[in-house]
């Protein structure tokens, strides 16, 4: 019997070059007297070729799904501090805008969450994702809230919120200047 890539040369009965490379499939068609082989099955897969790509998925499987659940963690902190700066960045826009109203931001760190409030007026509260912590919150002065004046400015002045992974594998830090009231996120702790 033919290799399975012998070369390919024709039927001696008819212009068919796969039947003398030995594929019993390309017998019986148009304009061939030869008959197709006895014995032999159609053409597919066995089984010990079907486990081995279920092996070799398994395996890359195991090895992927790590990587992405840790990629999909370290998304889901990135955002949460993007988000975070953003509600800063409008609180200090609302207090520019409407000078005789005092908005602030109060942040739970028991509770994973901060409450923008006029007041005592609650306006929203944000829950961060279930994979990402409030660690601490770091502000001159206030505690836990953070409040801007008229002009923009951080009262008392600037601090630092910091967000972590459950897994403890990634930081983000969301920093307010003291002077000039700018909101950055990074992935670094700010300098003193």
């Amino acid at each position: 019997m033919p290799g399975r890539f012998a070369k390919l040369t024709g039927c001696k009965n008819c212009s068919n070059p796969l039947l003398d490379a030995g594929l019993p499939w390309a017998a019986g068609r148009p304009g061939c007297q030869e008959e197709p082989v006895a014995g032999r099955s159609s053409p597919g897969y066995s089984l010990v070729e079907l486990l081995v790509v279920v092996g070799i998925s398994f395996l890359v499987l195991v090895v992927v799904f790590p990587v992405y659940k840790s990629s999909n963690t370290h998304h889901a902190l990135f955002m949460a501090a993007r988000q975070m700066a953003q509600d800063i960045r409008a609180c200090q826009q609302e207090n520019m805008c409407a000078p005789g109203m005092s908005v602030e931001i109060v942040f739970d760190v028991v509770g994973d969450c901060y409450y923008l409030a006029s007041g005592v007026k609650t306006l929203r509260k944000v829950v961060l994702p279930a994979g990402v912590d409030l660690a601490a919150v770091r502000f001159s002065n206030r505690g836990n809230a953070l409040s801007f004046n008229s002009s923009g400015v951080p009262r008392p002045g600037g601090g630092t919120v910091t967000l972590k992974s459950r897994d403890e594998s990634s930081f983000y830090y969301v920093i307010v200047a003291p002077v000039t009231g700018r909101v950055r996120v990074s992935p670094t702790p700010p300098a003193s």
